[in-house]
């Protein structure tokens, strides 16, 4: 969030207020004719900086379309799509791969952690490609684990850790290139009651930090936790609203 100083001007409150995302009538289409399916149909939709919106819908509702749109995975078929301030919406492979390291941390139901690797060298990761210097890789990669609650398993492989370790591993390796937007597909769908309420907790202390995040699901559980909901059904949004987890307490 920009800090307004001294003689602070209108435009930086308006600068403070920009949409992180902003699609303007999204589409994604796949097949044609009668075999022509809308995964997305005709989409609006702002998300703006430090809100925490969960994405709810059954399996075949659009949602995970909806992610790897927002998530620079997939391309729409029609519309603009912009992400903090650029137009993304036709930008080649190469450029959104860029994007997608440089402004979106992923986390995922099934972790995606490289077995071979430490906690310490998967968090590393991202940041070669983004060309981080070597000091300043290992410095960010401890900082990200100890906010996620594990320093003391910087050098244990996936496979020694519990299933929320390893997401915990995953979330800290999201935030490393410090995204705008942290984007999360079913992050507790493979988790034990116990360790779905530590990653959902660690979402909080996100968004109270000022993170802006999306956590794309299927259950109006893991929703309720959210400021926003926003609920699809048959390629469209049905429902836009506050939960209340944005009620002041």
């Amino acid at each position: 969030m920009i800090r307004l100083g001294m003689g602070a001007s209108n435009s930086g409150i308006e600068a403070e207020r920009q949409a992180v995302i902003r699609l303007d009538n999204i589409s994604r289409v796949y097949g044609q004719g009668e075999a022509m399916i809308r995964a997305c149909d005709r989409i609006s939709l702002s998300i703006h900086a430090g809100e925490y919106c969960a994405i709810i819908g059954q399996s075949g509702s659009g949602k995970s379309t909806l992610m790897n749109l927002i998530g620079c995975l997939d391309r729409p078929t029609s519309g603009r799509y912009y992400l903090d301030g650029v137009e993304v919406s036709q930008l080649s492979k190469s450029r959104l791969a860029r994007i997608r390291n440089r402004k979106l941390g992923f986390v995922f139901q099934r972790y995606e952690l490289l077995p071979n690797l430490t906690a310490l060298e998967n968090v590393i990761l991202p940041m070669m490609y983004a060309g981080v210097g070597h000091s300043l890789r290992r410095k960010r990669a401890e900082y990200a684990l100890q906010r996620v609650g594990l320093s003391d398993r910087l050098h244990k492989k996936p496979g020694q850790l519990s299933g929320g370790q390893q997401q915990r591993v995953a979330i800290a390796r999201a935030l490393v290139n410090r995204p705008v937007l942290l984007l999360a597909d079913e992050p507790t769908g493979a988790l034990d009651t116990q360790s779905a309420q530590v990653i959902t907790q660690i979402f909080d202390e996100l968004h109270a930090s000022g993170m802006t995040l999306i956590v794309i699901t299927h259950s109006q559980e893991v929703a309720s936790y959210s400021q926003r909901m926003i609920r699809m059904s048959d390629g469209r949004i049905v429902d836009d609203s506050a939960t209340p987890a944005a009620i002041p307490r």
